[in-house]
């Protein structure tokens, strides 16, 4: 029989249905010693869940309970696995019958949605409100007291009633409700569990349909407990909690934050989601930035004692750059990554595991070195904006302007080709011995009018990138794309096989730096890598050559 056509309860209880929980129940937590000994007999402990929750005898276990100060002060509640995959279970039956009803501006524990996508959603909303940032804007910040503590179990139990006409499916759900111990009994949802948090959208969803469609408020985003609205008039804002406060204690039986709950002038900054937002930028919280500092000197400790490799560091580095690179944090994240070359040494002996981290973090290193107003050239220039757009937006000249590519093209940071045409690049690069000489002395050897001392500039420098030393990841990384594919083409085998073996050599190096010359005398001369005979190895592959030779 097709699961479809069953009943709500007998879905849950499918064995498909809980294997997939158990699946989602072990995501990221694999090598976790209450996941394998579940797997251990994963067939009979499975069925013995079927059995139970078949004949309404199943019981969750006692939460294992723990204070997390994260700043504030909170207490969490683990449950035990097999009930994780309870809750899996009964997640997969009922969220598509409430999803499609939530709006979309509600964006916490939703597929698709996130802080990211809210606040990326706020600055839409902020534009529409100020018109594009022109007109004063005001923001309804505001938070519900209490939030899991207090959510009502009748109320919540009603709501779910109202799609959940399965008699057996709200046993379940009551069972996992009750497994929670407050001071008010028959209140409150434990912090933690998978069930807790879908709970938590149903339950809200309520204010938010109030919200939309009672008060027609447009500009109004939720996530969890913590929600916004923006309006160009702050007595509207006002009367807005005035009846929001009214709807949950009367509805909901909740509490507006009397602390928290506020409406400010967006000028003056809104925090939100972690991110202090203003009309034309964003920052980092900053009790976030002392939390992450306070994180990285703790790794910084672990790594001194041994207990810790780079590698998890990194990982750890490469998830606060990501969020912090949401907010206007250039300069603080040139400073961090300086830090962290300096607080976390790589020691040559150490071999690399995965040489992809280093690389990225090899790349950001040297984005670092690029001064600030230097890198804003860089932004404007990739939405391809013309020299002169450039130098009008940022107020600046256009030598500037050049002077900026210039420097972009030594670090790597574009091709020569995106500055000057391809045609000019054939003149400019036969006439350039090496990196010491003048602009002037190459002008005069090129004899052509049409060539600018700015464009000889650009080309000097892609002379002197080529002399500069860098690590040797992306040097290896570059000379396998150039030099490896064109003359093995044809015997992926053996590139493969050549690749594990770069990967070898740059994990026992990972510290080497030289330019791509020296590393192209090093790979003919005294490494044994390639199997080509050295006359072949030795041969440069020209991409015209290659073409002509692969696609004939």
């Amino acid at each position: 029989m097709e699961i479809s056509t069953i009943s709500l309860f007998d879905q849950l209880c499918h064995y498909d249905n809980l294997y997939l929980a158990y699946w989602k129940a072990r995501k990221g937590k694999t090598q976790r010693k209450y996941v394998l000994d579940f797997e251990e007999k994963l067939q009979e402990n499975l069925l013995r869940l079927q059995q139970e929750l078949q004949s309404q005898t199943y019981h969750p276990k006692p939460l294992e309970t723990f204070i997390l100060r994260d700043p504030k002060t909170r207490k969490i509640s683990k449950s035990d696995f097999r009930d994780r995959v309870v809750h899996h279970a009964l997640c997969n039956i009922i969220e598509p019958l409430f999803e499609k009803g939530f709006i979309y501006d509600s964006y916490a524990n939703r597929r698709g949605k996130g802080t990211l996508k809210a606040v990326q959603r706020f600055d839409e909303f902020k534009k529409n409100v100020s018109k594009n940032n022109t007109t004063i804007c005001f923001v309804l910040k505001a938070d519900i007291k209490h939030y899991f503590e207090t959510v009502d179990h009748d109320i919540l139990l009603s709501i779910l009633s109202q799609r959940i006409h399965d008699e057996k499916v709200l046993w379940l759900t009551k069972i996992i409700l009750s497994n929670h111990s407050t001071t008010a009994p028959g209140t409150g949802m434990p912090l933690g569990n998978l069930t807790s948090q879908f709970f938590a959208n149903i339950y809200l969803n309520e204010l938010d349909q109030f919200v939309k469609h009672t008060l027609k408020a447009r500009y109004y985003i939720r996530y969890v407990d913590d929600f916004v609205i923006l309006h160009s008039s702050s007595n509207l804002l006002k009367m807005y909690e005035q009846k929001i406060g009214l709807f949950l204690r009367e509805k909901l039986a909740l509490e507006l934050h009397p602390h928290k709950s506020k409406i400010v002038n967006l000028e003056s900054g809104v925090h939100f989601l972690g991110f202090r937002i203003f009309y034309h930028y964003r920052l980092i919280r900053k009790k976030n930035m002392h939390k992450s500092q306070q994180k990285f000197r703790q790794l910084q400790q672990e790594y001194q004692e041994g207990l810790l490799n780079r590698e998890k560091v990194i990982e750890y580095l490469e998830g606060w750059l990501a969020f912090a690179s949401q907010a206007n944090t250039y300069k603080y994240r040139r400073w961090l990554i300086r830090w962290f070359n300096q607080a976390f040494p790589l020691e040559q002996k150490t071999p690399l595991v995965v040489l992809q981290k280093h690389q990225n973090l090899m790349i950001k290193s040297e984005e670092s070195q690029i001064q600030f107003t230097v890198q804003k050239t860089l932004q404007l220039f990739r939405k391809c904006w013309s020299i002169s757009q450039i130098a009008r937006a940022r107020d600046i000249t256009e030598s500037t302007v050049w002077a900026h590519l210039a420097n972009l093209v030594e670090h790597y940071q574009i091709p020569l080709a995106k500055v000057i045409p391809k045609e000019k690049i054939i003149k400019i690069l036969p006439k350039i011995r090496n990196e010491k000489e003048t602009l002037k002395e190459i002008k005069q050897k090129i004899n052509d009018a049409s060539i600018t001392y700015e464009e000889i500039n650009c080309g000097l420098a892609s002379i002197k990138a080529k002399k500069k030393k860098r690590g040797i990841v992306p040097i290896v990384s570059n000379f396998q794309r150039t030099n490896c594919y064109r003359k093995c083409y044809f015997n992926p085998h053996q590139r493969k096989t050549c690749a594990k073996k770069f990967e070898l050599f740059c994990s026992h190096n990972s510290t080497l730096k030289m330019n791509p010359q020296e590393f192209v005398d090093l790979f003919q001369n005294h490494m044994t890598i390639c199997v080509l005979p050295v006359k072949e190895r030795k041969n440069y592959v020209s991409w015209r050559e290659f073409r002509k030779n692969t696609w004939k």
